[in-house]
């Protein structure tokens, strides 16, 4: 599973020292912030099947068919959600000097990075279907894509500094494309090429209600603009399989939540504010 570095944001905010024009005014504090962010989102693993039995299909007239006596592979298959980006949008209105409100609209990528081994030697089979399979869901680049939307709480330390921490809670809906259950692979006879499910999902889900926590500073660089890092999680619940599927690739799945922890750089467009005192 790729990770990925945070490191590198967390010296921006050095780059960014109070200006004379900012830091020359006590008081002022923004209202109203438009802001617009993007960050990376570090991977985890979803599920993994130690033990997957999968039938070698016997060429049978229109097709094949595993009929007794019929031999089995044992494959070892899992399934991570990559390292990615977010990108997204956000409105904070704070209806006292330290208490705002946040309405959160983003997009959050959700890589699949699939693997799949075999635990024994593959039995004979002149085609070696099942290696084929396998090494197509290992080799295939799968993804899914989330849309978050949240509504938060917010809370801030020092509104009438340049300098300011907050935190942050939030709920509301992730919405994906695509199930993070069914896995399924190729393989070619001759010169046709045959897809095959491994598991199948019947009712994939495609949303589901979500949590957020965040933590993070605001520096103000200009009157109008701050520089916002944050630290985050996405609390998702998503499907996972829980156990080898049959030979209908019918497989045991559950929900558990997951933490999707992201580090996010935005830019705060500060549309109202508070009016301070300069000396």
């Amino acid at each position: 599973m790729r990770r990925l570095s945070f490191g590198p944001l967390l010296v921006l905010l050095a780059a960014f020292p109070p200006p004379q024009s900012v830091a020359a005014q006590t008081g002022s504090q923004p209202n109203l912030v438009l802001t617009l962010f993007g960050g990376a989102v570090a991977g985890h693993t979803l599920w993994s099947i130690a033990r997957q039995p999968l039938c070698v299909l016997a060429t049978a007239p229109g097709g094949f068919a595993c009929n007794p006596p019929a031999q089995y592979d044992t494959l070892r298959v899992s399934r991570d959600i990559g390292a990615s980006l977010a990108v997204g949008i956000s409105g904070t209105y704070f209806k006292s000097p330290h208490l705002g409100f946040q309405g959160e609209f983003y997009f959050l990528g959700l890589p699949f990075e699939d693997r799949c081994g075999d635990v024994a030697p593959y039995n004979a089979d002149a085609d070696r279907k099942n290696e084929q399979l396998c090494n197509d869901i290992s080799g295939a680049s799968l993804s899914t894509s989330a849309i978050a939307v949240f509504a938060a709480v917010i809370v801030r330390a020092s509104p009438a500094h340049w300098l300011s921490p907050y935190v942050r809670g939030g709920a509301g809906l992730v919405a994906y494309s695509g199930g993070t259950v069914s896995l399924s692979g190729r393989f070619q006879q001759g010169s046709t090429v045959y897809s095959r499910a491994v598991i199948l999902d019947d009712s994939p889900k495609s949303s589901t209600l979500s949590g957020e926590l965040g933590a993070g500073v605001t520096a103000a660089f200009s009157p109008g603009y701050q520089l916002r890092v944050e630290l985050r999680d996405a609390v998702v619940p998503l499907g996972r399989v829980t156990g080898p599927a049959n030979d209908l690739a019918q497989a045991p799945t559950a929900s558990k939540t997951y933490h999707h922890i992201a580090l996010t750089l935005g830019l705060d467009i500060v549309l109202e504010k508070k009016r301070g005192r300069r000396y």
